[in-house]
């Protein structure tokens, strides 16, 4: 059996499919269907910001007890009955169970030698929004033996934040029209109407009280004043705009 090739149907039939693979590009590119930059439209990008100053609302203490020695069941009772005791404390002042927090930790030593000295620790997170009960659990941890941040640190709750993030965005709205408007005016164009906006991240700065750090004597007849000041809170926001001329 012989087989013969027609050298002139075959150059036809790679022409066909050539043809064919060219009208299936121009299908799919759709050149037709292209803007041109005459018509495209022109757009101006913007940052908008602002800078809220506010009281905060929320405090939070971070109180702990800490032994020292070889017997580690000896020094366990004692943290349990000094926990046990503020805990009780705090709970006349006022403050509910779900305002509180414990956690032991003997850090790295969970197995201790026979009279190898080790250190076990309780600590304790306080959270509360109201000022004269933050005022009171300052004044009685100052009472206490506990270490650590005796004096609150102050943020802003959630809700306040919802309450703070409206408002700034509002403002870092209004910033960013206002320079693109000013940028616009440079050009000889007018703003038109919004083409995008996007929300930046929200920037919250907590602190302590001014006398945060300062070495205090412990005394029930002496009283430090919570004092929260002001903290920032910065939002941004970035807006296209559309440009006419």
């Amino acid at each position: 059996m012989t087989f013969s090739v027609n050298m002139k149907r075959l150059f036809q039939g790679a022409q066909f499919l050539l043809v064919i693979a060219v009208f299936g590009l121009v299908l799919w590119s759709q050149p037709w269907s292209t803007t041109s930059s005459s018509d495209a439209v022109k757009t101006i990008t913007v940052t908008g910001e602002t800078t809220i100053e506010a009281t905060p609302d929320e405090f939070t203490f971070y109180p702990y007890f800490r032994k020292e020695g070889t017997d580690k069941d000896a020094l366990r009772e004692e943290l349990v009955s000094d926990a046990n005791a503020i805990v009780n404390s705090l709970k006349d002042l006022g403050v509910a169970e779900e305002q509180i927090q414990l956690d032991a930790s003997s850090y790295d030593a969970w197995y201790w030698q026979e009279d190898e000295e080790g250190i076990l620790t309780v600590n304790l997170t306080i959270t509360t929004k109201d000022d004269d009960q933050a005022q009171a659990i300052q004044d009685y941890l100052l009472t206490t033996d506990a270490e650590g941040q005796l004096t609150p640190q102050t943020t802003f709750s959630d809700e306040k934040q919802k309450e703070l993030d409206a408002l700034a965005v509002e403002q870092a709205a209004a910033d960013a029209k206002e320079k693109a408007a000013k940028q616009a005016e440079l050009f000889g164009a007018e703003l038109g109407d919004v083409q995008e906006i996007s929300q930046g991240r929200d920037s919250i700065f907590g602190g302590y009280p001014i006398a945060a750090e300062l070495d205090l004597q412990r005394s029930s007849e002496a009283s430090l004043p919570v004092l929260p000041g002001q903290d920032d809170y910065r939002q941004t926001v970035v807006v296209v705009y559309e440009l006419k001329q």
